[in-house]
């Protein structure tokens, strides 16, 4: 990490449409919406260039990557998530789009 500007060098095959922080906000939001639609108590939330993956019992991981999300959240007991079936209501964008595709990658 970039100690003057807080950036990230870690990169996967979706970090270009994540770029902003409102693109990593929305994924944030996506992901959200598919842990609460299984009931698993994990969160993510945005942090300044990268995102922070809150478990169920308060441990928090810092990721840079959107496969970094995931191999989080999969390491977390009790996640068996089909994320395109948990996010099929949704409309579709090209975040959503690089949410399910790096879920579908991880898994």
């Amino acid at each position: 990490m970039c100690g003057a500007c807080g950036r990230t060098s870690a990169t996967d095959a979706w970090s270009g449409v994540f770029l902003t922080r409102r693109a990593r906000w929305e994924a944030a939001r996506i992901i959200n919406d598919a842990l609460s639609e299984t009931g698993h108590p994990a969160r993510v939330t945005c942090a300044a260039a990268a995102w922070v993956v809150h478990s169920g019992t308060g441990r928090s991981v810092l990721v840079d990557t959107a496969s970094g999300i995931w191999q989080v959240l999969l390491s977390l007991p009790g996640l068996r998530l089909d994320v395109a079936a948990a996010l099929s209501g949704q409309p579709p964008t090209p975040v959503l789009a690089a949410v399910v595709a790096s879920a579908e990658t991880a898994t």
